[in-house]
């Protein structure tokens, strides 16, 4: 991952997102037209929109924008917060609250005396008002020298005059019940969920905590590294772990691309964790039920990775129980597919994205295979006749050509759409968009099927011996787009074969999540056949209070499954 991080801007302060193009309207309407490039969008904005994009190529806060555009302040919140919402501007944090709220965190632990330890030790030195701050460590039937490391620490918690309250499990109970006995005892009205193997920056809760300022928020978290990087499955872990959300700040939905935050570094109201009845007792996934059940009912979740609110994880960086840690996530998706029926996997595929796709992945498996069939017969006396190859060869350019006749069609019909709308884009940026899209379906898709499918597929290779070519085709496109979005700090190779290895373990995982459960369905996707680059229409910004900008052209962000 590259060091270089995102700069938010200062708190209560908004900049206009990068990539975008700002032109004035020229049919005498007020407002103009906003032209984003990923994914390609034309809108037209009404007057007071316009008018705050314009003030925001340099950072402003809220309250220069009031002064300078002559709205109401609470106009320009509420627009900046809709404008921010559709990603034409950056918001930087809310500024901090006048008053502290109080917060309890809540650690569960079972056998971690040593990550315990250093867990609590990272928590004393949180900058936060003592007065507003608890912690409550849930003992769950630990055997081990956790009670000690308790009583060791207890001294230095009541000398900064932080209140440590230790509860015990008389049997062990399961991650999710402890953090509910937790939660019970708490006093707070904020609850701050850790994992004992877990360790705060110090402005982790200053960071987090202001965004509760708005009264729908009821839940918040932030970016998850890993705590030990020497190894190069912990440099795996840090950049491709299922903790890690990004490092751009997201609004979670269940119609995705982020529909969960883990318990690993959750801030939820208490109120509203009563109101939900707690995690379900899950032994793995009560975080995503949680999360569901929350956005269910109206709530919203932020994703807020600010690097001085960052939690550092350490993951189990020995190869075996890196494996038994994913297929123990995967098999929870089986059980999470049954209380949550409406939020089974999809599959989109539209019919142009998904024939480009399927003739791309034709067009390089043909020319995989040649090449794998040629370095297998030069040991062999007669070698690989010249026609064949040739032959290989024409079919595989014919396959190309097919698939780049797709996107040049959709571009020419957007072309058309652009001059009758009277729209300023060349034919360039409009193919460059399009062909863009396309390939990034391409990828999602075998992202998809490499993720679900690698185990059935190389299981049905000693049948069909092609099917491993397929396998390292999925596995090499996929690999190399995240290698190279992703710059971890590990060699090539070392990435395929952990990608590789957890992609089985976690399709194994699905299988026996599946068997546990007696059900079958979570190994199928839903499949939608749904247009993703059609141009939509939208008015959901058309009222006078809201946002005054109306969606032109849209082309979304390409998309090949929803989890």
């Amino acid at each position: 991952m590259s060091t270089k991080s995102y700069r938010y801007p200062a708190p209560g302060c908004y900049r206009l997102a990068p990539g975008l193009r700002l032109l004035e309207g020229t049919d005498g309407q007020p407002g103009g037209l906003v032209i984003t490039s990923h994914p390609l969008r034309v809108l037209r904005l009404g007057q007071h929109a316009w008018q705050l994009l314009s003030l925001c190529r340099q950072e402003r806060s809220d309250v220069e924008l009031a002064r300078l555009s002559g709205l109401a302040p609470g106009r320009v919140s509420a627009l900046c917060q809709q404008l921010s919402a559709r990603g034409l501007l950056e918001a930087g944090p809310p500024p901090p609250p006048r008053s502290w709220p109080g917060v309890s965190v809540i650690v569960p632990t079972c056998n971690r005396a040593r990550q315990l330890a250093r867990c609590l030790q990272a928590l004393l030195g949180l900058r936060y008002p003592v007065h507003a701050l608890e912690v409550i460590v849930v003992d769950d039937a630990s055997h081990d020298q956790t009670p000690a490391v308790l009583a060791r620490l207890a001294p230095a918690f009541a000398s900064r005059g932080i209140r440590l309250c230790c509860l015990h499990h008389a049997r062990r109970q399961g991650a999710a019940d402890a953090r509910n006995s937790g939660a019970a005892a708490a006093r707070s009205e904020l609850l701050a969920f850790l994992d004992d193997d877990c360790v705060v920056t110090p402005d982790w809760l200053t960071t987090l905590v202001p965004l509760f300022v708005e009264a729908k928020v009821a839940a918040v978290g932030g970016q998850i590294r890993a705590y030990e990087t020497g190894s190069a499955l912990g440099r795996y872990e840090d950049v491709r772990s299922s903790l890690f959300m990004g490092l751009q700040p997201q609004e979670v939905r269940l119609s995705g691309p982020l529909t969960y935050l883990p318990t690993a570094c959750l801030l939820v109201r208490r109120e509203i964790w009563q109101a939900l009845g707690g995690f379900a007792p899950l032994t793995c996934g009560e975080d995503v039920d949680f999360c569901y059940r929350l956005l269910a009912q109206g709530w919203r979740i932020r994703y807020w990775p600010a690097p001085e609110g960052v939690v550092y994880h350490d993951y189990r960086t020995r190869l075996w129980t890196f494996l038994g840690t994913r297929v123990h996530y995967a098999s929870a998706e089986a059980v999470l597919q049954q209380l949550h029926p409406q939020q089974r996997r999809v599959l989109l595929l539209p019919p142009r994205e998904a024939s480009f796709a399927v003739l791309t992945l034709g067009s390089l498996w043909r020319l995989f295979s040649t090449v794998v069939a040629a370095s297998l017969r030069r040991r062999k006396p007669g070698g690989l006749p010249h026609t064949s190859k040739s032959g290989r060869a024409s079919v595989s350019l014919l396959l190309t050509l097919l698939a780049l006749l797709l996107p040049a069609a959709s571009a020419w019909h957007r072309r058309q759409r652009l001059q009758l709308a009277q729209l300023p884009l060349t034919v360039w940026q409009l193919w460059q968009a399009t062909l863009r899209s396309y390939l990034a379906y391409t990828y999602h898709l075998c992202r998809h099927l490499t993720r679900y499918y690698t185990l059935a597929l190389l299981a049905a290779s000693p049948l069909f011996p092609p099917l491993l070519v397929l396998v390292g085709l999925l596995q090499a496109i996929v690999v190399g787009v995240d290698y190279t979005r992703l710059r971890p700090r590990l060699g090539l190779l070392a990435f395929a074969c952990y990608a590789l290895l957890e992609d089985c373990a976690y399709a194994f995982g699905l299988l026996l999540g599946c068997w546990r459960q007696r059900t079958w369905r979570p190994l199928l996707a839903v499949i939608q056949w749904k247009n993703a680059t059609a141009p939509q229409s939208s008015s959901l910004l058309n009222h006078p209070t809201q946002a005054e900008h109306l969606l032109h052209l849209r082309w979304p962000n390409d998309t090949a499954e929803r989890r």
